[in-house]
């Protein structure tokens, strides 16, 4: 616990109190994503003016420092409560006058309405908490992200790069929901050519187009056979730029255009909780 001067006027609780105050309801609240957040209670609590000595045999390690730390506050253990952390969801509005936004310790003794509502729904938490009874979070708004704009730019492109190699005689076979590496097959005779088909709604200039991990490694493994199809204008007049792998040049190029693919590698990691 944090005290500012070491000291709770404990009067405000009993005025009659001179070192120590009995039979305190002690609710304990955390910073969290949520904000100010119930963690637990100590009811029949005992509350010191001053802090006190630690307690022989208590302490942890924090730093790689041993600690022993003062107390100001006791309970026994049938009287204490703690809210299990995935469902911490009462908050404490501390910014608000009369809830100790200046203070670590709050009293709630403001004559404020909002002070008397907030307490009474504390006590309505703590009986249903206690019986196992905890309020669900209120969920917050999330964007809707419209698809559709998506969806029709790739189906366009697929449609436009199937044409376009149907149109030089090649049979084409849709492979988009294999997860091989790339979405359409081409084949012609003996040769079978492995299609991969980005769509775009811009025009050429500056468009930038992402390979999967998956589909890199196959257009790198496969590199004679594989097509990098980018479909520009996609949703009005659609343009095939067909890209091939250029062994002397190193490069991936359109031949009908002398375009080139301009390659950046990005690095990704993967991250595990250990």
């Amino acid at each position: 616990m944090q005290l500012r001067t070491g000291s709770i006027n404990i009067n405000r609780l009993d005025p009659t109190a001179e070192e120590q105050t009995d039979g305190v309801l002690v609710v304990w609240r955390a910073r969290s994503s949520r904000g100010s957040v119930i963690v637990g209670w100590y009811k029949n609590a005992t509350v010191f003016r001053k802090l006190q000595a630690p307690l022989q045999g208590r302490w942890f390690q924090r730093r790689g420092k041993t600690i022993s730390p003062e107390w100001i506050i006791k309970a026994n253990s049938a009287d204490s409560f703690l809210v299990p952390p995935d469902q911490r969801f009462f908050t404490v509005p501390v910014s608000n006058k009369g809830f100790g936004s200046r203070t670590f310790v709050s009293f709630l003794d403001s004559n404020r309405r909002e002070v008397a509502d907030f307490k009474e729904r504390l006590l309505q938490y703590i009986t249903e908490a206690e019986a196992g009874h905890y309020p669900s979070p209120k969920r917050g708004s999330t964007p809707q992200v419209d698809q559709t704009p998506k969806l029709l730019i790739e189906r366009a492109a697929i449609d436009s790069a199937a044409r376009y190699y149907g149109d030089r005689g090649y049979d084409v076979v849709s492979v988009e929901k294999e997860n091989v590496g790339y979405d359409l097959e081409a084949t012609c005779g003996g040769e079978i050519l492995l299609i991969e088909v980005k769509g775009t709604a811009h025009h050429d200039g500056g468009v930038t187009v992402n390979l999967s991990p998956n589909e890199y490694r196959k257009s790198k493994s496969t590199r004679r056979r594989y097509r990098i199809c980018i479909v520009t204008a996609a949703l009005s007049t659609p343009t095939v730029n067909d890209f091939l792998w250029d062994s002397e040049e190193c490069a991936w190029t359109d031949e009908n255009t002398g375009k080139r693919l301009s390659v950046v590698e990005v690095i990704s990691v993967d991250m595990t909780i250990t």
